[in-house]
């Protein structure tokens, strides 16, 4: 099974920050993991022998660092749509925010994905509904958009991971996009359609507080256009650094097999891996949340995570 990741960030030390801590715990996973191409597209303008330059830990890992085309390049969905730009390199693409680590492998979802008969796209359900926490504004809102863009037949029939009572409404398969899995076949058939329909939902919500979740909404009406399969992957997959997924269908933080620190109320996860009283403090600090004890776990057994730390060769 061959497989890659791809991720998105702007040309900022707490974004390479990021790239970094993901790049050590997949060598830490060893085996495919730790040969499985990291492809980073960075924003921004950002420069390619710039970005080598200042990341001199990456060079026994297997990163290409990837700056969106000037013509094309900004700070905001261009990294996102530049993931997309080139063929998938193996039997599935795997789209990761910066802030996403495997702390586990994710053997039996690579299996699934290369036994697909089918186009084949899983994630986890996004936590909640774009439009409303009412189901039946939630409902309306998504009946309107799916009709704009004809799919007005479409059943509502996921739930949101967060939110997964009758009260909350439906959906169609919809992801959060912190991590998302291509078998090849899904992620050809969807490469050329991302960003025009994205462009098309950020005019159709850009009025709104929804047009944030353009991305999301496009890679919905993405997969429709397509007729791909879908599954809905559980918390294990896309565990926030907190413990409400305890009471949402994770088990155990033994169970945690990626980790999207996106939360801010522990720690600053913008800088914490790239100031060193930060660092220290997260490594030092007792916290009472037993998944930030599994994350702080995690990240204190990889070999020389804080990004600046002298390169031994």
């Amino acid at each position: 099974m061959t497989f890659e990741f791809r991720i998105p960030i702007l040309p900022e030390p707490e974004f390479f920050s990021n790239v970094k801590l993901a790049a050590l715990s997949l060598a830490k996973l060893g085996g495919a993991y730790a040969t499985a191409p990291i492809v980073v597209s960075a924003g921004g303008h950002a420069d390619a022998t710039e970005m080598r330059a200042l990341n001199r830990w990456s060079l026994p890992y297997p990163v290409t660092w990837r700056p969106v085309p000037h013509a094309v390049s900004d700070r905001g969905f261009s990294s996102g749509f530049d993931r997309y730009a080139e063929p998938p390199r193996g039997n599935a693409v795997i789209l990761a925010d910066a802030d996403v680590c495997l702390m586990r492998p994710i053997d039996d979802l690579l299996q699934r994905m290369r036994d697909a008969k089918r186009p084949l796209i899983a994630g986890m359900p996004a936590h909640f509904s774009p439009f409303s926490r009412d189901g039946a504004e939630n409902d309306a809102a998504w009946r309107r958009l799916l009709e704009a863009f004809g799919f007005g037949d479409t059943p509502l029939d996921w739930q949101y991971s967060m939110s997964p009572d009758q009260a909350s409404g439906g959906s169609p398969a919809y992801f959060n996009y912190g991590f998302v899995v291509f078998d090849r076949t899904a992620f050809i058939a969807i490469q050329q359609l991302i960003r025009p329909l994205t462009q098309r939902v950020y005019h159709y919500l850009k009025d709104t507080s929804v047009v944030f979740f353009s991305g999301q909404i496009a890679l919905s009406l993405a997969i429709l256009t397509v007729g791909a399969d879908t599954l809905a992957l559980g918390p294990e997959y896309n565990c926030p650094n907190s413990d409400e997924m305890l009471a949402h269908g994770l088990r155990d933080p033994a169970d945690i097999r990626v980790l999207h620190y996106l939360r801010r109320d522990q720690f600053d996860r913008h800088n914490f891996l790239c100031n060193r009283g930060e660092f220290d403090a997260f490594c030092g600090r007792s916290f009472v949340s037993p998944v930030l004890q599994a994350f702080q776990q995690h990240v204190r057994s990889l070999t020389y995570p804080f990004y600046g730390e002298p390169v031994t060769r």
